[in-house]
């Protein structure tokens, strides 16, 4: 019978150890290095990383998961080496095949506040697959992160047609139409996700958002409570919000604030 899904832990290393007799040695580290990595074990996936490169040092699966493991233990440097190495090895690959060695360093840039380096590493996979929404909006966030609006603005819209349904693209998408002063098409997109994701906090809030950058403080308020009903993560953070910043000194926004912290 087929197993669909991630396979668990104690099967992948069983599986594992009964390869020896149909496949090489970097293919055994390989599936217990993802064992490992699957069950949060890095040290491990490590280990076993290190014990097939010791005969295919060039291995770019194994240098991949080597990044991923040092990654998961804070070794932000020697994941990027890592990564690098494995884009090296595999310079005669197809590109689609080092995707994931461009993602690694795009994270590790992005861990390091290496915004530069990160946008172009996201750059790369978007030129090496322009439907991939993921590396897409990822960009349009460093692009917004540089200041870069018309970046933002191309790559967010294009995530948007990609991913249209996804929570997480509208909201970057209407906060990038916000911020380029676009204030209709933003409050239209932060509305959308009501549409597609009914209950989530995050429409109301963009809508605050809108309101308050056109001076609507009631508005901004009424659709902020309704956020922080709907269990707005961290609302604590509410005043660190750039977009918010007409409502600093309203007495109303503070007692928001107080009270919403109270109740997270």
């Amino acid at each position: 019978m087929l197993l669909s899904g991630a396979w668990p832990l104690a099967l992948l290393l069983a599986l594992s150890l009964a390869l020896p007799g149909c496949v090489d040695q970097p293919t055994e580290h390989r599936v217990r290095a993802n064992a490992y990595l699957r069950g949060g074990d890095a040290d491990k996936a490590l280990t076993e990383v290190e014990a097939g490169l010791k005969s295919q040092p060039k291995d770019v699966a194994l240098l991949i998961l080597k990044g991923k493991a040092l990654f998961e233990l804070d070794r932000h440097d020697d994941a990027g080496s890592a990564y690098k190495q494995a884009l090296d090895a595999g310079k005669d690959l197809k590109p689609t095949a080092l995707t994931e060695a461009h993602l690694g360093l795009a994270m590790v840039a992005m861990r390091k506040k290496q915004w530069t380096t990160a946008r172009a590493s996201f750059q790369t996979l978007v030129d090496i697959d322009g439907t991939n929404s993921n590396a897409r909006i990822n960009l349009a966030r460093i692009c917004l992160q540089l200041k870069d609006l018309e970046c933002a603005l191309t790559h967010g819209v294009e995530a948007g047609h990609l991913q249209g349904d996804s929570e997480g693209v509208l909201f970057t998408l209407g906060r990038i139409y916000l911020v380029a002063n676009k204030h209709d098409q933003a409050e239209r997109t932060f509305q959308h996700i009501c549409e597609v994701v009914p209950g989530a906090a995050s429409c109301p809030y963009g809508v605050a958002l809108v309101a308050a950058q056109r001076g609507d403080k009631a508005k901004a308020l009424d659709k902020l409570r309704e956020a922080v009903s709907r269990k707005l993560p961290n609302p604590k953070t509410l005043a660190d919000d750039a977009l918010l910043a007409p409502l600093l000194d309203d007495p109303e926004f503070k007692k928001l604030v107080e009270e919403a912290s109270k109740g997270s």
